[in-house]
């Protein structure tokens, strides 16, 4: 098994935080080999000395390190973050796309997270995040005014209403769902087949946002997704298969 630079460090100090007993460079290797990680003694004792300097333990001589209060407080942090990013390459791999149903899977979970980020947004704008919209719809508009993928104006657009809301849990949310090439290029290539244009649909969010509306941005957007479901559902039914799956 091998952990990167960084997560070799916190394995080290969460051996640390775990022995019973000082722990020194030979113990810290068998430890590691326990868990699949194989480094060198040498290895071990350069790990121990990075994160004593960084104050995270502390000597007791020969007999090895034991953990401070700063390296407990390190510890949690990594181990909250890894936690995060568990729960982020979860939710990346649900944004697979293998049919109809599964795109029409991220619809929904769209209109649960973007109808709450228009509804912040209306609330927590400020005039430069109102600005910065504006910019975006203007280049979506040139973009699709010259036969242009604006993939990149759509994701920027949606982004930018969660940045808005002021939440960052929501907008992490909408950020790994806008990251993602499948969900992107499976919307814009659908409603392209079907004739719908995305940006006519941001138009009537932004004005809300701007009223300060947001219960009108809520309902924008919930509107506007819906539109993209409707458009799936059409493609799906006029372009594939009978049995609703891409051939």
């Amino acid at each position: 098994m091998y952990v990167s630079e960084h997560d070799d460090l916190f394995e080290a100090l969460a051996a640390v935080a775990e022995s019973k007993t000082p722990l020194g460079a030979w113990n810290l290797r068998k430890i590691f080999s326990g868990k699949g990680i194989h480094v060198s003694e040498a290895t071990c004792g350069r790990l121990l000395r990075t994160i004593e300097d960084a104050g995270y333990v502390e000597s007791q001589g020969r007999r090895g390190r034991v953990i401070t209060n700063k390296g407990l407080k390190a510890l949690e942090e990594w181990r909250q973050r890894q936690v995060r990013y568990k729960s982020q390459m979860a939710f990346a791999q649900s944004l697979q796309i293998k049919g109809a149903s599964e795109l029409k899977d991220v619809l929904v979970a769209r209109k649960a997270i973007e109808s709450e980020t228009a509804y912040l947004a209306a609330t927590h704008a400020t005039d430069e995040d109102i600005e910065r919209l504006q910019s975006i719809i203007e280049e979506h508009k040139k973009a699709y005014a010259t036969g242009v993928p604006a993939t990149d104006e759509n994701a920027a657009f949606h982004r930018a209403v969660a940045f808005a809301g002021k939440n960052k849990v929501l907008a992490a949310a909408v950020d790994i769902i806008y990251r993602h090439p499948d969900v992107l290029r499976a919307l814009e290539y659908i409603r392209n087949q079907v004739g719908s244009v995305l940006v006519e649909d941001h138009v009537p969010i932004l004005d809300r946002i701007i009223a300060r509306d947001p219960e009108g941005a809520k309902r924008e957007m919930l509107a506007h997704i819906e539109n993209v479901i409707k458009d799936v559902d059409t493609y799906w039914r006029e372009w594939m298969s009978p049995s609703g799956e891409q051939e």
